[in-house]
């Protein structure tokens, strides 16, 4: 089957009970109406955080450490620290 027909075939979701790995329409029609979206606007906006969750971690693992050269202009490049580091939030 041609990749541009498959991408325009519908998804058939089959709902279950809530658990780690399924949710139930009712919870699908709940994070809907939170986001001010339909159940598909829901669906896809969650399967889009959950690409960026798990694909952005690939992407960094993908990038090259910095060199002790580039480190050394970042650190040149950081302000001079003003104020003074506190041991506790309350004073």
């Amino acid at each position: 089957m041609n990749a541009q027909i498959s991408a325009k075939k519908p998804l058939v979701l089959n709902f279950k009970d809530d658990s780690l790995t399924t949710v139930s329409r009712e919870t699908l029609r709940n994070i809907a109406k939170r986001l001010g979206f339909n159940e598909t606007q829901a669906t896809l906006y969650a399967l889009a955080r959950l690409r960026d969750e798990l694909l952005a971690a690939e992407e960094k693992d993908a990038l090259m450490p910095l060199t002790k050269k580039q480190l050394d202009v970042i650190a040149k490049a950081e302000p001079a620290g003003q104020g003074k580091v506190l041991g506790t939030l309350l004073l």
